[in-house]
């Protein structure tokens, strides 16, 4: 029960972190956070779109982040490192951050989501999906969901772990709506995927394998050659003996 207990304290604290660097790392692009525990301190990653920003003047913001972490939060000797997200469009958590952004701004629902998927398969996803939930209409209206799929989706199964998903809420007059994002990144490959490959694309890879396999070999013997040569060198050495010492002092006199 001891275990149990602690793990779920650390599931709470992991939490409410979270929440506490979504809301002030807002404007940062935050996407996620990744902790790391060493011997000599507790590595916290944080993966935003902006590093700068999180940095602050002379590293004034970041200093605060570790003060706050280590009083408030309790981690032991937190050590900070600010990664930058290479394309942020194919983030599920920056981009469903820029949906709400846009909903809160009171800008057309369907125009940003149809912007959102353009830009998100023009940088070579394999699909996206995106759920409003919420009063969608306005005032005195029920609310509903409304999904937005385009491309290839997984929703079930352990392959659905391998699609990013990212979830926030947009705070509007009528109420909240829940934006939820799920891309399938374009470097992601299922396990029930089927690659058909033809026969001249099969007879070239086989070529292409035999050439990498006769060049570790030549590779491996010019290495076992030098080992030979390198022992026959320290063999033919002769150790000096204290008679061979005293004759070369004899010949240097």
């Amino acid at each position: 029960m001891a275990m149990e207990k602690h793990f779920i304290q650390e599931g709470i604290i992991r939490s409410e972190i979270e929440n506490y660097l979504k809301s002030e790392l807002n404007r940062s692009g935050y996407s996620g956070i990744t902790i790391q525990k060493t011997p000599l301190a507790t590595r916290v990653i944080l993966y935003v779109e902006k590093p700068p920003l999180v940095i602050g003047k002379k590293g004034k913001r970041i200093n605060r982040l570790t003060r706050v972490l280590q009083e408030k939060y309790g981690v032991d000797n937190p050590a900070i490192d600010v990664q930058k997200i290479e394309v942020p469009t194919l983030d599920a958590n920056i981009v469903s951050r820029r949906i709400a952004v846009a909903l809160e701004r009171g800008m057309n629902r369907r125009r940003v989501i149809y912007k959102a998927l353009r830009a998100v398969m023009g940088c070579g996803a394999r699909g996206i999906e995106i759920t409003l939930r919420g009063k969608l209409v306005g005032k005195g209206g029920r609310s509903r969901t409304e999904k937005y799929l385009e491309g290839y989706m997984k929703k079930a199964g352990d392959s659905s772990k391998l699609v990013d998903t990212g979830l926030t809420q947009a705070y509007l007059k009528a109420g909240v709506i829940g934006v939820t994002v799920k891309i399938v990144r374009p470097d992601v490959i299922f396990p029930d995927q089927i690659e058909v490959i033809s026969k001249e694309a099969r007879k070239e890879r086989k070529v292409k394998e035999a050439e990498v396999l006769k060049e570790r070999e030549a590779r491996e013997s010019e290495a076992k050659e030098e080992k030979k040569k390198k022992t026959k060198k320290k063999e033919t050495k002769k150790p000096k003996t204290e008679k061979n010492k005293k004759l070369e002092k004899a010949k240097g006199k």
